[in-house]
Formats: C-alpha cells, structure tokens, sequence
C-alpha cells in the first residue's frame, strides 16, 4: 500500500496492509511537510528457523511500532532511530512492514522446546 506524501494530513490517516500471515495496521500523521510518522501495530505468525535448534516453527508478532517516513534524503539536526527514507513522492508501507519484519527476525527467536 502507498499513499502520496501529499495526500498524509496532520489530523492523520488510517493504513492497512499485510504480508502472508502479518498484518500492519495504524495512523499515519504528517509531522512536517516531508516528514510522517506512521504509529501502528504489527500482528501475525511466519515460518522461522529456531535460533537454539534449527528446528522450523511458527513464530509469533504482535508489536506496537513507531517508524518514520521522510521524502527524501533525511538532513535536519534531530536524530531519528526508526526512519525510512523514500524517493518516490511516496509512502510505502509494505516496505515498512518488510523492514520491521526483517528487524524483528534478527533478533534471537526460539521455538517452544528451546524456550
């Protein structure tokens, strides 16, 4: 799902989209004119390799995340951690939610009998 830069109110917007079995939902508000923050939750289960055993398992999400959207290369003075930045005119969640995927699975994930 994308939504134009331009088209993100500061009074916010609601977004949904997902990816097999997770879903990535929540409110997209424009915090400056190139700068969005996109607050949400992140829900649902993929195949992951345990970290102990390498066993295959269904892990688990359910995350609340706060990720920012810049159009644009990101120059001002204030640091943000969990900034993405896009070169389209547009905000793509789907990539967003990759990204927090990806993020989530480097952390150290067990299955039950390693737990």
């Amino acid at each position: 799902m994308k939504i134009d830069f331009k088209k993100i109110p500061a009074s916010g917007i609601n977004f949904e989209t997902s990816s097999d079995a997770i879903r990535f939902y929540g409110v997209a508000t424009k915090i400056q004119n190139n700068l969005v923050k996109c607050s949400g939750t992140i829900e649902g289960s993929f195949l992951h390799l345990c970290d102990r055993c390498g066993e295959e398992f269904n892990a688990s999400i359910k995350e609340e995340v706060e990720v920012y959207a810049h159009e644009g290369v990101y120059t001002q003075s204030e640091e943000l951690l969990d900034l993405i930045e896009f070169f389209n005119d547009f905000v793509d969640f789907d990539t967003i939610l990759h990204s927090e995927i990806e993020s989530y699975k480097s952390d150290y994930l067990y299955c039950d009998k390693c737990k």
